[in-house]
């Protein structure tokens, strides 16, 4: 196995409990909270797919204890399906998530968004051999490492001067191929939102790029097309606006061919001071 990640699905593994209740242990930051939680979510929807997820992060979560996940079916509609999700521990709620899922149907079917021009994956550096050139090494804290894989363009922290652009954008997809399994793509995608998220903020304020200190406080994903990822996608990222010790990211996921996948709304804390 690759010793700089391992595959998603052993990242996001879920234990039934109970009737609508998984038991998870997290390692205490946002993209496995949001990614176990659609997949609690989507294994009560018969094969629908994922379309959107308001996700709202109450208090810390540690990989010292189990988390419990209960869905409550809130909703079955003929094309809607809609779910609450809860991860607690005893009584407390740390985390609380609505999602909605939908059959397939037909209706209109454009898009205005137009994803960037950049160099094929195929032809930039593995973030492996970038990692290698920055000296850090397996399990050591970096931007590089886990279950996606990503090419950028532009690396992103390697800037000259200051006030650098927070916009930046790399192509991403997972280490290990996945399971062809609609709940898992939507996990995938709800993962993926929270993923490097926190880059942006970096590049427009000169902090650091390690994941320490931004702390997520809520998420929003659109899941466009339910498509399964199992090629290189394009994420744009930027972050809007600061304030108040609070940081808006936004970002777009795009196919090779520059189809608009999902669209991806976060709100975290910023760290006050750097390590």
């Amino acid at each position: 196995m690759d010793q700089w990640g391992r595959p998603l699905e052993e990242t996001l593994t879920l234990t039934s409990v109970g009737v609508d209740v998984y038991l998870a242990t997290l390692p205490g930051f946002g993209a496995v909270t949001l990614g176990c939680a659609a997949l609690a979510a989507g294994r009560t929807c018969d094969g629908r797919a994922l379309h959107s997820l308001h996700a709202y992060f109450m208090r810390p979560v540690t990989s010292e204890i189990q988390v419990e996940f209960v869905v409550e079916r809130v909703r079955d509609g003929r094309r809607v399906a809609l779910r609450r999700v809860q991860a607690r521990v005893e009584d407390r709620v740390l985390f609380e998530m609505t999602a909605s899922f939908t059959s397939p149907g037909e209706g209109a079917d454009f898009q205005d968004a137009v994803a960037p021009t950049v160099p094929a994956p195929e032809t930039l550096t593995p973030d492996i051999e970038i990692a290698r050139e920055e000296g850090w090494r397996p399990g050591e804290p970096s931007p590089v490492g886990g279950p996606f894989e990503w090419r950028w363009p532009e690396i992103p922290w390697r800037l000259e001067g200051g006030d650098a652009p927070s916009y930046y954008e790399g192509w991403v997809r997972p280490r290990f191929p996945m399971p062809e399994d609609t709940a898992f793509n939507g996990a995938a995608l709800a993962y993926a939102s929270d993923y490097h998220s926190h880059m942006s903020v970096a590049r427009r304020l000169g902090g650091h790029f390690v994941p320490w200190g931004y702390t997520s406080l809520d998420q929003v994903v659109w899941v466009h097309r339910d498509l399964h990822w199992s090629d290189w996608r394009l994420m744009t990222t930027e972050c809007d606006a600061a304030y108040g010790g609070r940081a808006l990211s936004r970002r777009r996921l795009y196919t090779r061919e520059g189809i608009l996948v999902a669209s991806m709304l976060q709100e975290q804390l910023i760290p006050s001071s750097q390590p």
